[in-house]
């Protein structure tokens, strides 16, 4: 569906209010459920890691594969109103700076920069408004805003890009142990957005068609493969 339209009819046209976590629903409420960073690129890039790589809600006007340097992915997201439910979350994807996954003691400090492939979309300015304004209310589970240099896979120059992370902080971070408790969540979730398997199965392929390699989505893969036989 349409983004935007959606936004419209659950936002009421009521004054600015901040946010507030819902915790039965597992989401942020408010005008602008996603906060963080208030800087905007001009022109405005947005950066997708997830869903956003193969499935854009939103118009726009050039899109391209790019890398951002420094920033993982890692299934570590409880999704309560997309892959999952309150009763039975399921997990999807969020970027770690390599600052945070230091602090989680999940990444050597003496390791090279972390590299991350997404898609990134430009989006005209007359557009700009109201796609930020679908997007902050899209990724209500708790995300926030980043801007973050993206390199386009096809080479030439960098461009600044809005990114959606949700961060350790927030109320539905969740770091499984490793792949194999991935895996068992995602095998079984579902949600108003569909199923979390075809959400990591999109992901995957998408990762595929760019010719990138993802360890972290690869080997939850596997286990799903060799354990609950997914083909």
């Amino acid at each position: 569906g349409n983004l935007s339209s959606r936004t419209t009819a659950a936002l009421p046209m009521s004054a600015q209010r901040p946010p507030r976590w819902n915790a039965a629903a597992g989401v942020w409420e408010g005008d602008r459920a996603a906060s963080g960073d208030s800087e905007v690129p001009d022109p405005l890039f947005i950066f997708g890691y997830g869903s956003l790589v193969y499935k854009a809600d939103f118009p726009a006007e050039e899109s391209f594969p790019g890398t951002v340097q420094g920033w993982t992915r890692l299934f570590a997201q409880r999704s309560m109103d997309h892959r999952g439910t309150p009763s039975a979350p399921g997990l999807v994807v969020t970027l770690l700076s390599d600052s945070d996954c230091e602090a989680l003691e999940i990444k050597s400090p003496t390791l090279s920069p972390s590299r991350c492939c997404g898609m990134c979309y430009r989006v005209a300015a007359a557009d700009a408004a109201s796609v930020l304004d679908a997007l902050d209310f899209r990724e209500k589970g708790g995300y926030s805003r980043s801007v973050v240099e993206v390199t386009p896979l096809a080479g030439g120059s960098p461009v600044r890009a809005l990114l959606y992370t949700a961060t350790p902080s927030n109320p539905n971070f969740y770091l499984p142990r490793d792949v194999h408790a991935v895996a068992v969540i995602i095998s079984s979730a579902r949600g108003p957005s569909g199923s979390n398997l075809e959400y990591l199965q999109k992901l995957a392929a998408w990762l595929v068609s760019v010719g990138e390699h993802d360890a972290h989505v690869e080997g939850i893969l596997a286990v799903l493969d060799s354990h609950y036989s997914i083909n």
